[in-house]
């Protein structure tokens, strides 16, 4: 006799957002011509039932004793070891909250044109409450800022407020309440939080801040006359400029850097990047402060830089490195080299800190052959050495 159970699970979920705007014209000055506030809530909802009930019969259970003679039940599902498994169990239901606040404005150059500065590209909050949960319900509080600056230069940080407060067991040990911070009158409890700030030097960062380099620059004009027959064969040629050519489009002149001496510059691409994050968090190994029931405060810092210099249209280096200040020492310190062989690349990486190893790779470009055109040598764990 042949038997057939349905086993099936469902969610439901539901989101709402919309934007309000908000525009503000300066009652004095023309340099500013409006001030922008966007303003983005967003509520969602989703509900899944708890499938571990006796109503959909896809749990069951059993009484067991064991050598010693203790009773125990044991809860199992038939359904375990299926093909697509069993719903999980549990009733899920909660309500999520999001702001985000978006400020810009719009100034007016000095050639008359109008540029669009961002004020807080990002602020915003998010907090939820789960109403499957017997106590503490609701979320913490996290927010998030975010700025960019005419410099290409990104600010953010992310904070966390805690909703419920400290307390001490009957043991005089401190745990987490069932109280808020809110019904004490105070605002949620600050857990801490991160940022990061970092830039990146290339070729260009000097000439922009102080107009190094310059140079001076001519027109190299391309002869207008057709296309060789040597050039229709070449594969090397792009396909869109033998496509123009072709037609009878007119070639545009061309500009090249030159030095003082007019030879055509020579310039070697590079990019050093430095970020320098700072996290704050509570110190829970320290005594906590009675009367406010809050712990001191410490902070972690970290350094790192990373850069890379392409010294020709083949070859090309990237480094990688830190200062860690909890150790005082240098993080891990990795340094690669790549040469593109036209059909087959080759790379070697190596790492200097604190544990040494080194790998080099030659395989082919195409993905098709990459995996069968390949040799690879690399260090083995064990002959790691650590430089103390």
């Amino acid at each position: 006799i042949w038997g057939f159970q349905n086993v099936y699970n469902y969610d439901m979920s539901v989101s709402a957002t919309t934007k309000l705007y908000g525009f503000y014209t300066p009652l004095f000055g023309k340099k500013i011509q409006t001030i922008r506030h966007v303003f983005t809530p967003t509520v969602s909802f989703n509900y899944a039932p708890d499938f571990g009930t006796s109503r959909y019969g896809y749990y069951a259970s059993y009484v067991k004793t064991d050598k010693d003679g203790n009773v125990s039940t044991v809860s199992y599902s038939p359904y375990s070891g299926s093909l697509y498994g069993v719903p999980g169990r549990g009733k899920t239901g909660s309500v999520s909250m999001d702001i985000s606040n978006n400020i810009e404005m719009k100034v007016r150059t000095k050639n008359d044109s109008v540029r669009k500065v961002s004020l807080i590209d990002e602020l915003g909050a998010n907090l939820s409450y789960n109403m499957a949960a017997e106590r503490q319900p609701w979320s913490d509080l996290s927010m998030r800022v975010r700025i960019k600056t005419p410099w290409n230069y990104t600010f953010s940080m992310n904070a966390q407020f805690a909703t419920y407060a400290y307390e001490f067991d009957e043991n005089g040990r401190v745990q987490v309440g069932d109280r808020t911070e809110w019904s004490y009158g105070r605002f949620g409890r600050f857990q801490g939080m991160s940022q990061n700030l970092s830039y990146t030097f290339n070729n260009e960062t000097f000439r922009k801040l102080f107009g190094w380099g310059k140079g001076r620059s001519e027109e190299v004009k391309e002869t207008d006359g057709e296309t060789d027959e040597e050039d229709v064969g070449d594969t090397n040629i792009d396909p869109e400029r033998k496509k123009s050519e072709r037609a009878g489009a007119k070639k545009e002149p061309q500009k090249a850097e030159v030095d003082e001496d007019g030879y055509l510059k020579f310039q070697l691409p590079w990019s050093f990047t430095v970020s320098y994050g700072v996290t704050m968090s509570e110190n829970t190994g320290a005594q906590i402060r009675v009367k406010k029931m809050r712990y001191p405060y410490k902070l972690t810092h970290t350094l790192n830089f990373s850069g890379n210099i392409r010294i020709s249209d083949g070859w090309n280096l990237t480094y990688s490195s830190g200062y860690d200040f909890n150790y005082h020492r240098l993080s891990m310190t990795t340094a690669s080299v790549s040469r593109d062989l036209h059909c087959f690349s080759m790379s070697a990486s190596v790492v200097l800190s604190p544990y040494t190893s080194y790998n080099f790779t030659f395989s082919a470009n195409a993905s098709e052959l990459a995996d069968v055109l390949k040799w690879k040598k690399q260090s083995s764990y064990s002959s790691n050495i650590e430089w103390y």
